[in-house]
């Protein structure tokens, strides 16, 4: 009785370890090369303004990365998929 449990254990372990890449693989979706043109000028339009705000001081510097962070957020947000 124990071998059998063991040996219906493993192959439902070998089982679901086979199956899971191939779900996890359907899962991803690839982007439309427009979606791909637009986060990368979001990343360099925040790379630009995050490189600006580091020249500030005080609050004024943290004001100004968390609006670049903000603004990179919506860029990315109003992409197109």
């Amino acid at each position: 009785m124990k071998r059998m449990l063991i040996s219906t254990g493993m192959a439902l372990m070998l089982a679901l370890g086979a199956a899971s890449p191939s779900v996890l693989a359907k899962g991803r979706t690839k982007h439309s090369a427009a979606h791909n043109a637009a986060v990368k000028q979001c990343n360099t339009d925040y790379n630009a303004a995050s490189k600006e705000a580091r020249m500030k001081k005080g609050k004024e510097r943290s004001a100004a990365l968390a609006a670049a962070k903000a603004a990179r957020k919506q860029c990315i947000a109003d992409a197109p998929r």
